[in-house]
């Protein structure tokens, strides 16, 4: 030029340089400056833009004297991934985040290649790009937008005035691989793909409840996440294909199983929104929430199993189902093992409503149940319905806790009568807040097929007891009435009750307990106090121990039937007439009346013995002494029997001629009932309750000859 090159050069340290509205300061900038006719340039070695430092950045103003003046930066610069966040946080690219970046917390190292256009006339006309480069970065867990925490994250973020976008960042998540694509459009929404692997491991660092805790393996997941701030869209599956759910049907699932699982949660607004999961076709649930002091809590849910899940229009969350099968044994077991782990993010359910065709529950079935359940003031409401149990129950948390029962129906089924696997007896383990007192009332009370009346219970626990304050059992035909205590239950389990059983009809008493046609009519009061190994309901014979007193009167033997029938018919003598060399059939075989039976025994480890059994009637009077094996179901007795021939002799002679019936009635009288006392016979009693085996005794009185009545000779 004919004017000349006009230029200036300078080197400049510790300088700020404020570049463009909104965009953060270079500090401690040392920098080369050159004008050089209208052109200015500065070139920089030295600086930082928060904990960033700048590797080499260039402004430059090609055209100081044009209408427009453009501002060019181009930069480098690296340091911590916090510090990158800051950046952005604190800048116009901070528009193009939507605020997601806004409450991340970071670490690692990142690289950021900046270049901005800046029109000095209309700076907010500034066009910019960038890319920032992310190596070995972590982004801790932020639970505001439900986000685990990132780790080994790999990868380069593209950015402009306009938009971001991302492809293959790779990472760590919930302990699997994962890689991320990201991009905004001109919506101003950020979209969010990424697909991983997770392992049971990660998951249960984040979370912790009964279906987590139980997980074993690991999956494939896929998920979309749109960003709109303040709302942020979340949708994720995983078929769960090898990963291992270990609790009981329905929730189990073994590893190669394809069971998906899909979390959707939907911002509706600023202070809401809502989250949906469903697990293959068998749980639904629905969650609401809202603003609760700045964070969004749980509000209201519903979770359905089998059945669509029905967002509540009340607070709290409820759970409906409906099942073929469930075994509660199982999860009773499960949910009794202890863990050290606590759930300060729980949600307790406040309404049950749920139907299970077969339910088994402490080794017996529940068919066709219905049970609805609600949380009370001061513990929870249930109302049951099944084949076995009908009424209303409650339970109160206070203490050990409490159940109170009324109910009009309670059918305990046989074990034989439980629909699946057999049953195997489980250890008893203490709880560690105690066992709950009972307040039960039974209209009708039935065990197995046994029709047992009304039952009436309290119990409650002391100490390593468990006192049974009362137990009334009462049918028209008896009363039973116990107290005693279930003791010891974590080392020794066994059962202690001191009982008293008033029956006005042994026979129709006996047909209760399985017994039909044993006895006819009599009545009877029984007394004592026994023990067995097990609980209350374990009635064990094997172990039995203690001390009765039995009296009886006006009642009659009839026909022994099978199973424990068949003591009854040793005692009554019904086996005699096919054993004895005396025949007995007319007093015994066809069904022996007796006016009174009275006797004391003693129980020791399931073998009964008594040294006093008396049995009287109008026929014959019989005396018992020694024991019977309740195990082995043998005996070793000594029985002493007495026919009441006297009346029957005279009133044959009688018929033979008044004066031969009037000489045997005065023989009769003058010799003391002669005829009795030489029949009276003495029998030892072996074998077994159904094959008893007779020895003559040798205090055996000698009888009549050739197996013949008295009468006919």
């Amino acid at each position: 030029s004919k004017l000349g090159l006009f230029r200036v050069t300078a080197k400049i340290s510790d300088a700020i340089l404020e570049y463009g509205t909104g965009w953060p300061k270079i500090e401690k900038l040392g920098l080369a400056m050159l004008f050089e006719g209208s052109r200015m340039e500065l070139n920089a070695n030295k600086g930082y833009i928060f904990g960033n430092k700048i590797i080499k950045s260039k402004v430059e103003i090609p055209h100081l004297d044009a209408d427009w003046p453009m501002l060019n930066i181009t930069s480098e610069v690296e340091g911590p991934v916090a510090e990158g966040l800051k950046f952005v946080n604190e800048s116009p690219v901070k528009l193009v985040t939507q605020g997601f970046t806004d409450d991340l917390k970071a670490s690692g190292q990142g690289k950021l290649a900046l270049e901005l256009k800046i029109p000095l006339e209309d700076l907010d006309a500034a066009k910019f790009k960038g890319a920032y480069k992310v190596s070995n970065g972590t982004i801790f867990a932020n639970s505001e937008i439900g986000m685990p925490e990132l780790s080994k994250i790999n990868g380069t973020l593209n950015f402009t005035e306009s938009s971001l976008s991302s492809q293959n960042i790779n990472a760590e998540i919930l302990g699997g691989p994962a890689q991320f694509s990201l991009r905004t459009g001109a919506d101003k929404i950020l979209r969010v793909n990424a697909n991983g692997q997770i392992t049971d491991a990660g998951i249960k660092k984040i979370a912790s409840n009964i279906i987590i805790d139980n997980m074993q393996g690991s999956t494939k997941w896929t998920s979309e996440i749109t960003i709109k701030k303040p709302l942020v869209d979340i949708n994720l599956r995983a078929n769960l294909v090898g990963m291992s759910i270990e609790l009981p049907p329905p929730l189990n699932k073994p590893s190669n199983q394809e069971i998906v699982f899909n979390l959707n949660k939907k911002q509706l607004s600023a202070t809401t929104d809502s989250i949906n999961i469903t697990y293959g076709n068998l749980v639904a649930t629905k969650i609401l929430r809202t603003d609760q002091a700045g964070k969004l809590m749980f509000d209201r849910g519903d979770i359905g199993i089998n059945l669509a899940a029905e967002l509540p229009s009340q607070a709290g969350l409820s759970l409906h189902g409906k099942l073929d099968y469930l075994n509660a044994d199982d999860w009773i077991a499960l949910l009794n093992k202890p863990s050290n782990k606590t759930d300060t993010n729980s949600i307790s359910i406040n309404k049950a409503d749920l139907k299970v065709q077969t339910m088994d529950i402490f080794g017996r079935t529940l068919n066709n149940l219905k049970l609805t359940a609600e949380p009370t003031d001061t513990g929870l409401k249930m109302v049951v319905d099944s084949r076995e149990i009908n009424g209303n129950a409650e339970w109160q948390r206070a203490g050990s806790g409490k159940i109170i029962a009324r109910l009009k129906n309670l059918i305990i089924p046989k074990e034989d009568d439980v629909s699946t696997k057999p049953v195997v007896k489980k250890e008893i383990k203490k709880l560690a807040n105690g066992y709950p007192a009972l307040d039960v009332l039974v209209e009708n009370f039935q065990l197995g097929n046994k029709k047992l009346g009304s039952l009436e219970l309290n119990a409650f626990e002391n100490g390593d007891n468990w006192d049974i304050q009362k137990l009334i059992i009462a049918n028209p035909d008896s009363t039973l009435s116990a107290e005693g205590s279930w003791h010891n239950w974590t080392r020794n389990p066994n059962t202690n009750l001191k009982f008293t059983l008033a029956v006005n009809n042994i026979g129709s008493t006996l047909k209760r307990f399985g017994q039909p046609d044993a006895v006819k009519g009599g009545e009877a009061n029984i007394s004592g106090q026994l023990k067995w190994a097990g609980s209350p309901h374990e009635f064990d014979t094997n172990s039995l121990d203690g001390n009765f007193i039995f009296e009886a009167k006006k009642g009659q033997f009839l026909k022994v039937q099978p199973g424990f029938g068949r003591l009854f018919g040793l005692l009554s003598l019904q086996s005699l007439p096919r054993r004895l060399s005396l025949d007995f059939r007319d007093l015994f075989s066809d069904g022996f009346a007796f006016d009174k039976i009275s006797a004391t025994a003693k129980v020791d480890n399931g073998i009964m013995r008594s040294n006093d059994f008396f049995m009287t009637g109008p026929a014959a009077e019989a005396k018992i002494k020694g024991e019977t094996n309740l195990k082995t179901e043998t005996q070793n007795l000594n029985v002493k029997v007495t026919p009441h021939v006297s009346d029957s002799l005279s009133l044959a002679a009688l018929a033979g001629g008044p004066i031969a019936g009037a000489a045997a009635f005065v023989a009769q009288k003058i010799l003391k009932d002669p005829f009795n006392k030489i029949i009276s016979s003495e029998y030892i009693i072996t074998g077994t309750w159904s094959d008893p085996k007779e020895i003559e005794s040798e205090k055996e009185k000698t009888p009549l000859p050739n197996n013949s009545s008295p009468l006919t000779q």
